[in-house]
């Protein structure tokens, strides 16, 4: 194999051969910061194979055509964001520059090239260290999410194991503090100061604060309903006997971490609040099966949750790609059903991106939105799934039948909402207090978001919702 489709680039403005979101996706000059205040910007991402070969025939055939790659381009030392298995026979390369013109690579094993690639190199799967800086990813860059500091959906047993696994996953100039502030909210003391930190208090309080949360419960700085959660839900198990795990996806959206009490029951805590959070339908599917568990009679016919606890069946049920077709095929909207899912699958996996040929049922969908078809990624399979998704919920949104229901399932669902109150003493930030509130309270609107994972270029999860919106 040749690489004529990959040369090393030293101008500062190039393309982005592949077109996908997360890493495929970036547009050239996006740039990536290390902790140590390195900052490169994306040139290129390839693919490898192409989309028409898909993949290698063995790992073998993968790993000669890697080490042909590095022989023809020289200098090339690829940095591997994972590990290759036996099934991941393509692969990916990203070469990205700093204002000097200096290189570096990093590689992302893959199982197949396909005409999509969306998903398939998440921004957050970087070498160790790295970080992406766009507006909306500063926050989090920042480090200080349970993403860079635990870094694993294993459950902990004990303080003494998360405050290690933080201390050894922390950014050298945070390392001290925050195993400080843990170790002081395990002894009880709940006023932790960060010097010289002020400026960077929202992202102690909103990532950090998903770290600390649990760990203050534990040391028993969480007073108040948080005692009423530990009698009914831990059935009056101490926190401290509980085990502990930090989600590394959105799948648990509503939830930032769980407590695993004694007698095996999984409690949610949610660091986002009432207003505005997102919720998925992992969340709500859970909360309709405690409903049925405990005999409430809610999801029951006549029930006020009846029709939310079917839709979320549905939604959880079904995979991604099935679940607006289905959801369409149980409002009975007419023109989504299974002839307009073929339709849609076979545009996807052709990487069909015009608007030719497409059946009258198809138009008919898409009509009431504006594909764009210039549209990094776009592909049509995709523009008609996300135009179902969306018809979907501007029906179920039509009322209030739908929100009344999830709300009733959210507020009797095993969750404790967790709020971190941050204050300033000169250019310190200073954590006042944390506040528990159960049974939960999610007040507001909660909509069925057609638009959130649905795209014309990509699908991202299932489809989910939104809370406290009007």
């Amino acid at each position: 194999m040749r690489f004529n489709e990959f040369k090393i680039v030293k101008s500062k403005v190039s393309k982005v051969i592949s077109e996908a979101k997360g890493f495929f996706g970036r547009d050239a000059g996006d740039k990536f910061t290390h902790q140590d205040g390195r900052e490169y910007a994306i040139v290129q991402v390839v693919a490898f194979p192409d989309a028409k070969q898909s993949k290698f025939e063995s790992p073998e055939e993968r790993d000669d055509v890697i080490d042909q790659f590095q022989e023809e381009h020289g200098e090339i030392k690829i940095e591997w964001v994972n590990k290759p298995a036996s099934n991941m026979l393509s692969f990916g390369i990203a070469q990205l520059d700093d204002q000097d013109g200096n290189h570096v690579f990093w590689g992302k094993y893959m199982q197949q090239v396909g005409f999509d690639l969306m998903g398939s190199w998440a921004n957050k799967q970087t070498p160790p260290g790295w970080a992406l800086q766009t507006k909306g990813a500063k926050k989090f860059a920042a480090g200080f999410d349970p993403q860079a500091l635990i870094r694993t959906e294993n459950e902990f047993q004990g303080i003494d194991s998360i405050i290690n696994t933080v201390e050894k996953n922390s950014q050298d100039q945070v390392k001290d503090v925050f195993k400080e502030a843990l170790q002081n909210l395990a002894q009880g003391r709940g006023e932790i100061v960060f010097p010289q930190m002020y400026e960077q208090q929202a992202a102690i309080r909103d990532y950090f604060g998903e770290v600390m949360q649990p760990v203050a419960l534990m040391g028993g700085v969480i007073k108040g309903q948080a005692e009423d959660a530990r009698q009914v839900l831990a059935d009056g198990a101490e926190w401290r006997d509980c085990r502990v795990m930090w989600p590394m996806s959105m799948n648990a959206a509503l939830c930032d971490s769980f407590m695993i009490a004694p007698n095996g029951a999984q409690i949610g805590i949610s660091s986002k609040g009432g207003q505005g959070a997102a919720a998925s339908s992992k969340n709500l599917h859970d909360a309709v099966l405690k409903a049925r568990k405990n005999g409430n009679d809610i999801v029951e016919k006549g029930g006020v949750a009846e029709f939310a606890a079917k839709l979320v069946g549905v939604i959880a049920g079904n995979s991604q790609y099935e679940g607006p077709i289905e959801v369409g095929k149980m409002l009975g909207i007419e023109g989504i059903d299974d002839t307009l899912g073929a339709e849609i699958k076979k545009y996807i996996k052709e990487g069909k991106t015009d608007l030719n040929d497409m059946s009258p049922q198809a138009q008919k969908i898409a009509e009431p939105f504006a594909f764009k078809l210039e549209t990094k990624g776009f592909n049509t399979g995709y523009a008609l799934l996300s135009a179902a998704s969306k018809t979907c919920a501007k029906l179920v949104n039509a009322d209030d039948n739908f929100s009344k229901g999830a709300l009733a399932l959210l507020n009797q669902s095993d969750i404790i909402q967790l709020y971190t109150k941050m204050g300033k003493r000169g250019d310190d930030a200073v954590l006042g207090e944390f506040k528990a509130v159960y049974p939960p309270t999610f007040s507001g609107r909660v909509l069925l978001e057609g638009g959130k994972n649905y795209y014309s270029s990509r699908v991202g999860g299932k489809m989910a919702f939104a809370i406290g919106k009007k």
